[in-house]
Order: C-alpha cells, then structure tokens, then sequence
C-alpha cells in the first residue's frame, strides 16, 4: 500500500498557507455504492468527512461537489482562491491535537468527480508547485456493469421526481437539514408532462451520451456532460495525470458477492489501523415506492450492449495493460448482464 510521509496533518505542511485538502478521494461511480462505503470509512475506518456549510443539505458530508460543481457551471475554474474555500470544509479535520500527525484521512466521496481528472490535479497543483500533495492523494473507484448502473441512474431519478410531483420541492429531514426535491430532465418529458419510461431514458440520455469528450481546461471553466459508463476512457485520463499505484479500481460486483475482500482491499490501500472484523457496510440505496424498474426489456439490452460490449472489453485490456496497487483484484472480474424481459405483444 502506498504510505503517507511526514509532512502533518494531510501534508499541510506542503501546501500554501496549510490549506488542507482531502487525502482521499472516492471518486465514483454514481450508483455503485459509493455512499455506503464512504460510511463505512467513516464510522469503522475513523475517516473524516466534508463539514456541511449553513444552508447545505446533509449529503455534502459525503459529498462535497467541488470539482463537479453544477457539471454546466461555465464560470467556476480550479485554482488557488477557489482551492482554499473548497479546503475550508476539511478544516476541521486538524485539531490542535493532531496537526502533527500525517496519519489523518479526510475524504470526499462525490461520484461525478470521475468526469474531472484534470480538475482535480490542477487543484492540488495550485496548492503545492512542486507536485508533491498530488502525489500523496489516494484515489478509489467502484465500477458497476454499465447496463445495470443506468437502471439504477434511472429508478433514481424517477423517484426523486415521483416525490417531488407528489410532496413539492422542499423538505426538512431527522436532523432538522433542509432539502430539495427536484424533476430532472433526465427523466421528465416536458413536452407531454409526464415521466419518461426506461426505454425512452437510454434513448434521451444513455445513447446520447456514450461519447467520448475530452476534459476542459480547468483554468478555463468549462461543463463535461458525458455518459459515466466510459469506464476505459475515464481511467486512461486519471492514469495520464497520477501514478497507477494511487488508483484503486474496485468491483460492485465483488462488493455485493464478497463484502469482506472488497473491505479488505480499501483496508490496505488506506492503512486503516482499525479492524474491520465484524462490521459491514450498510447499504443506503433502500428508495422504492413500488414503481421501480426491475428488469428491462431485452430490446433494450441488445441496443445497449451495442454500445457497452467493446466498451467493456476495452476497459478489460486497460486494466490487464496497467496493473494497479498489490491489493487490487487482478485480472478484473468481468461484469455479469442483467436479466431482461421480453416484451409483451
């Protein structure tokens, strides 16, 4: 596993002003279980989490969007000034007791953070010239098969939406948080005002989507609209910017069949000085209201595996050509398909 050196609590003591930016970064995939690890490393690992700012909704513990912020956002850049307000939320994170330490993680585990490799470095890079807190950063990602991922995507944005046509936009959660509810366009077919079915959701989004664009300069302050499934594509960008070694790629699929390896590989990767015996991870994704999509018509799935099956293979030779840290599963395991229905006459 890659150890941390001295240099105080997350390697502040390069940074300017000892600004202190996350050490870890759970950067994706949206809908593979991102959230239930995160608090996992949280309440068993000890790791610490963004501070939520006044007038934010709870999730931006887990996380805190900055280099994903808005995905259309034409007008945020990633430098310096920017860099310190981000810093501002792992603050925290270094008490008086602990500023020596260099064994403190602090985490930011949002999913969208895949699309921005180069967001991400150039960040570090206006904190410290020389390259070296870039190079300290440990960066995980959970892959989830692809045609199984954009269901999931779908069902929650469908019930997100579902909510907010019934209830409205607004809410308070348990913790007194406030919330809101939104219809995305996803999913919301504005012309006739109603919710689009799956079938129509791969056609309006997935396919459109499953291009390759390259990143933005992140000093010019550009969106990235792309599809997250691009698995290979997005990781020949994070392997261009950081050493392979800082890159855990991980499996959904090993997460749902065998919890205990895949805890066991973020475990080293980390060096978590904990135990993880006996804990595992509680699984947040629980949102059903009796309409979610279970299977998808096998119409569908031939039009996706078009798409998904050289993309798939693609990221097998990748992984296979660029071996990553000791821990991680070699070779990957292929994904397994969903079951798919026929559809009725």
């Amino acid at each position: 596993a890659i150890q941390l050196s001295p240099g105080g609590c997350l390697d502040q003591n390069l940074a300017k002003d000892n600004i202190t930016l996350p050490n870890v970064l759970l950067i994706g995939v949206q809908k593979s279980g991102t959230t239930s690890l995160a608090m996992w490393l949280k309440q068993v690992g000890g790791v610490c989490m963004s501070e939520v700012q006044p007038g934010e909704p709870s999730f931006y513990e887990k996380e805190a969007h900055y280099f994903s912020h808005g995905h259309s956002v034409e007008n945020h850049i990633y430098d310096l000034d920017h860099a310190q307000i981000y810093a501002r939320r792992f603050a925290h994170c270094c008490t008086e007791q602990n500023t020596a330490l260099s064994n403190v993680l602090a985490l930011d585990a949002t999913p969208y953070t895949v699309l921005f490799p180069k967001r991400v470095r150039s960040t570090f890079d206006s904190v410290d010239l020389t390259g070296e807190l870039a190079k300290r950063v440990k960066l995980i990602i959970i892959l989830r098969e692809p045609i199984s991922r954009e269901l999931s995507a779908y069902n929650h944005y469908a019930f997100n939406c579902r909510e907010y046509l019934q209830y409205g936009p607004k809410y308070t959660d348990e913790h007194n948080h406030t919330h809101f509810r939104s219809c995305s366009a996803e999913v919301w077919e504005s012309e006739m005002k109603r919710m689009k079915n799956f079938s129509e959701f791969i056609d309006d989004i997935t396919l459109k989507n499953a291009r390759f664009i390259p990143e933005p300069d992140p000093l010019v302050g550009s969106s990235r609209n792309m599809n997250s499934c691009l698995y290979a594509d997005f990781l020949r960008e994070w392997f261009s910017i950081f050493d392979r070694e800082q890159i855990l790629v991980l499996s959904q699929e090993e997460l749902v069949r065998d919890e205990g390896s895949f805890l066991n590989r973020v475990h080293s990767f980390l060096g978590l000085s904990s135990s993880i015996d006996n804990f595992s991870l509680r699984h947040t994704n629980s949102k059903d209201d009796g309409h979610k999509v279970e299977a998808i018509l096998c119409s569908d799935e031939e039009k996706l595996d078009q798409v998904f099956d050289p993309l798939n293979e693609d990221l097998y030779r990748l992984l296979e050509e660029y071996p990553g840290p000791p821990m991680e599963q070699r070779p990957f395991q292929k994904f397994v398909k969903p079951n798919c229905t026929v559809e009725n006459d």
